[in-house]
Parts: C-alpha cells; structure tokens; sequence
C-alpha cells in the first residue's frame, strides 16, 4: 500500500513539475516574441514600443520572480498573461478615446494601478519606475506590479 502511494505521489510531482515547465516554456516564447517584435524596423514604432515594454515587464517578473522564494512557475504565467491583458486594454481603450483630457484621465488610472499594486514591493524606483515619467513610451507603468490586481483595478 505504501508502495502505491509512493507511486501515486511521484506522479504528481512530475505532472506538477511537468506543468511548471511548460508554463515557464510559454512565458519565455512570449518574452522572445515581443523582443523580435520590438527589434523588428518595420513595425510601427509605437507597437514596437509597445512590445519594449512587454518585453521588460516580462524580463523584470521573471528577473525578481527568481529571487523570491515563494513565487512559483504558476504566479509567473498568472502575472504574465494579466500584464498582457493590461496592455492590450490599455492600447484598445486609448485609441478609443479621442478627447486629450479623457486619454490623459485614461493614463493616470493605469499608471496608478500599477504605482499602487505593487508584487515584489522593490526599493528599486530607478529601475522600477523607468516606464512611469517617460514620455516616449505610453505604456507609463511599474514594472513592480501585481499584474492581476492592477488589471481588476481598473476593469471594476
């Protein structure tokens, strides 16, 4: 009987293993796309900018996520899928909005999600902030944020 159970446990531990592979496998191809993406000249400058800010935001959770103890391969494709969630919402209601008060309005509610969610609570604000007051990007966001909760933030 100990025998089978042993049997039934190592199999859960390499299905489990398994999946965190292939989460982590997932996260590294979209991080490798959206540097191909932004490296790529003959996209549109601001999609490649776009694609910068993935990339880095991708890079920066993979980076500190390494760090921590506690965060698992599940958190990583958790956070990574809500950051790009984030993003293209933030890009699709932008270019709905066609007032300059409204899109200005817009900014500040995303960027203050991410300013006020923070995941890692990094003293870094050189690094973490390297989005958030420049105006050549306007994906302004930390990129220390608890993606899922600054996606529920601003879609409540």
């Amino acid at each position: 009987m100990k025998r089978i159970v042993l049997i039934l446990a190592m199999i859960c531990a390499t299905i489990a293993n398994a999946s965190a592979q292939e989460i982590f496998k997932e996260v590294k191809r979209l991080e490798k796309q959206a540097e191909t993406f932004a490296n790529d000249t003959t996209k549109n400058i601001n999609e490649r900018k776009i694609a910068c800010f993935k990339y880095d935001a991708i890079f920066y959770l993979i980076d500190k996520g390494s760090q921590e103890g506690t965060f698992t391969e599940y958190d990583l494709g958790e956070q990574t899928n809500a950051m790009i969630d984030f993003v293209n919402l933030f890009v699709k209601r932008l270019s709905q909005t066609s007032k300059a008060k409204d899109k200005d309005l817009l900014k500040a509610k995303f960027r203050t999600a991410t300013i006020n969610n923070s995941l890692f609570n990094d003293v870094d604000k050189e690094v973490i902030y390297s989005y958030v007051d420049n105006d050549k990007f306007i994906t302004q966001f930390s990129l220390d944020t608890d993606w899922v909760k600054a996606l529920e933030a601003v879609t409540k």
